[in-house]
């Protein structure tokens, strides 16, 4: 069974994080690229406060992570962040599993609402009650959307 936890208490993980993210993000995190996936996995090593990132484990097995920070290419905090699902366990609810949780996370540090950006999660998000709240145009020049989720909203 898929448990949600902290980074901070699954740090091993990471180096196989920031291959994922290297490999999902190439133009961002790879060798000429802006980013820098160690540095930021690990700046998301908190219980507390932003940013905060959290795991999807199996056993020992890594299966996705999320965090809650400051997205850069919108500029809004809190934003769920470097939501990554490892292609091995994707479209077995794992990345719903890491965005409801993320919301969770959000609730308890005292947030009312959270944002997303997104090219690819629109049907999922509108699904799990998040509104779209507008566009974004990302570091590649690709287009995608900014959701708003209200964490004091009822589930339909």
């Amino acid at each position: 069974m898929t448990q949600i936890a902290f980074l901070a208490d699954n740090a091993q993980v990471i180096p196989r994080l920031a291959d994922w993210y290297r490999g999902e993000w190439g133009p961002y995190y790879g060798v000429h690229g802006p980013g820098h996936a160690l540095f930021d996995l690990k700046s998301r090593c908190n219980h507390d406060r932003v940013p905060i990132g959290l795991v999807a484990m199996k056993g020992q097995q890594v299966q996705g992570t999320v965090a809650l920070g400051l997205d850069e290419a919108t500029s809004l905090e809190p934003s769920v962040i470097g939501l990554l699902v490892g292609p091995e366990y994707r479209r077995q609810g794992v990345g719903m599993l890491l965005i409801e949780s993320a919301e969770s996370l959000a609730k308890q540090l005292g947030f009312d609402r959270i944002f997303l950006s997104t090219m690819v999660l629109d049907n999922l998000l509108r699904r799990l009650g998040w509104q779209p709240y507008g566009e974004v145009e990302f570091q590649t020049k690709e287009v995608g959307s900014i959701f708003v989720c209200d964490l004091d909203r009822h589930r339909p």
